[in-house]
């Protein structure tokens, strides 16, 4: 395990955003514009202020679009037929050379969630969870059920996650599109993925999204901790999300301003 700081990021946005229709035709769903700036924007001012510098990002649909947004930017040319992990696996150099928070690109970071992300255990696993999220839930979904996956811990440490939740126990906090890991995790998340692929074929880690792996290194005997966050970031995945989001920030006591 490492107590290292974090000071450099790899954004995954590969992905069209097909849910955003129009929207997302000629630009990546990073650069939707929400509360007058790309979400993007957010997101690097956010890691900024938390003294990371060094971001690394994963395009896939209309890359060509992040590369003035880019400090190193790397292209997932299979990203129609795969997800986020292959975009991952792209970042193999950055990941075992040192600390490194994975970032999704269609989620808006404040400086405050990133901070608080960043704190709290160390490990070569950390995973940030939002114990708020009912709050955002609720004003993207009429039922936070229907898309909400299960998080179970025992105090810190991770004992289950991204299961269909069937009822709202099932929920301990939600993933937010944030993942501390190092390089030591990395290179045993590395080798189990050469594995899982050598066995099961290259189709089974196309299929895998960021909780399906994190659920099977659990499986595979990795620990890994949880760190409190609670709001502070808003999940863009479709044009209601970001009707919701902008409504969200016109009403008072809301936990979920990304622009702190």
């Amino acid at each position: 395990m490492s107590s290292m700081p974090v000071t450099q990021a790899v954004i995954l946005a590969a992905g069209r955003g097909s849910r955003m229709h129009a929207l997302t035709e000629e630009r990546p769903k990073c650069l939707v514009e929400l509360h007058g700036r790309p979400i993007l924007a957010w997101t690097l001012d956010a890691l900024r202020a938390n003294g990371i510098d060094e971001v690394l990002l994963i395009g896939g649909w209309q890359h060509d679009k992040l590369q003035e947004w880019a400090q190193e930017l790397r292209v997932n040319l299979g990203w129609s037929g795969s997800n986020m992990v292959r975009s991952l696996q792209l970042a193999q150099d950055w990941l075992l050379r040192a600390p490194t928070l994975m970032v999704y690109g269609d989620g808006a970071y404040g400086a405050s969630a990133i901070a608080r992300a960043l704190g709290g255990p160390s490990g070569d696993w950390v995973v940030p969870v939002d114990t708020l999220w009912r709050q955002l839930w609720e004003r993207r979904f009429p039922d936070p059920l229907t898309d909400a996956e299960s998080l179970r811990r025992n105090g810190p440490q991770l004992i289950s996650i991204g299961e269909r939740a069937t009822h709202m126990d099932d929920v301990q906090g939600q993933f937010m599109g944030l993942l501390r890991t190092t390089p030591a995790g990395w290179g045993r998340a590395s080798h189990w993925l050469g594995q899982w692929e050598a066995e099961r074929g290259q189709a089974f880690v196309d299929r895998l999204d960021m909780t399906s792996l994190l659920q099977a290194l659990l499986t595979a005997g990795e620990r890994m901790a949880c760190v409190e966050v609670g709001g502070g970031w808003v999940e863009i995945d479709s044009a209601a999300d970001l009707a919701a989001a902008n409504k969200g920030l016109t009403e008072p006591g809301g936990a979920h301003d990304f622009r702190c």
